[in-house]
């Protein structure tokens, strides 16, 4: 029984060289060529590309038309609290004053008189968040959309 597993084992040994020698003579007639080997790289030349003048100055134009709306959107912290009096889109001068000095007092701050009041609505109104009119000797401030954005 010895003899007969040797002989077996002995025979697949046999077998597995016979068909490692057939694939590597099959392996040395058809060889692929690599895709390395068909590539050819060339050598390129590259250079940095040159900004224009006029490109380089809209660029800096753009760069400080951008830098000014920034600093023309801050609004201190008396405009805010202006614009978070408008509860409806529409409200006369004395409206506005009612409210935002209603809550400076509670909070132990001076309230704003006319004068004050106005210059901030109209500092609001170049800054593009309110518009006024003139109703029956009264201003009107309306609430832009800009100014609604701005308060939600």
């Amino acid at each position: 029984m010895e003899k007969q597993e040797d002989d077996d084992s002995q025979r697949k040994k046999a077998d597995a060289e016979k068909l490692k020698s057939y694939i590597d003579e099959m392996a040395k007639g058809q060889k692929a060529p690599i895709a390395k080997d068909l590539v050819i790289l060339k050598h390129v030349e590259t250079k940095k590309q040159m900004v224009s003048q006029d490109a380089k100055n809209l660029a800096d134009a753009i760069k400080e038309i951008e830098g000014f709306k920034e600093k023309s959107d801050e609004l201190t912290s008396d405009e805010l609290t202006i614009l978070e009096a408008f509860e409806k889109k529409r409200l006369f001068l004395s409206r506005i004053a009612i409210i935002v000095n209603q809550s400076r007092v509670t909070m132990g701050m001076e309230g704003f008189n006319k004068s004050e009041l106005e210059e901030i609505l109209n500092n609001l109104i170049a800054k593009g968040y309110l518009e006024s009119q003139v109703v029956n000797d009264n201003v009107v401030y309306i609430l832009t959309e800009k100014g609604e954005e701005r308060i939600q």
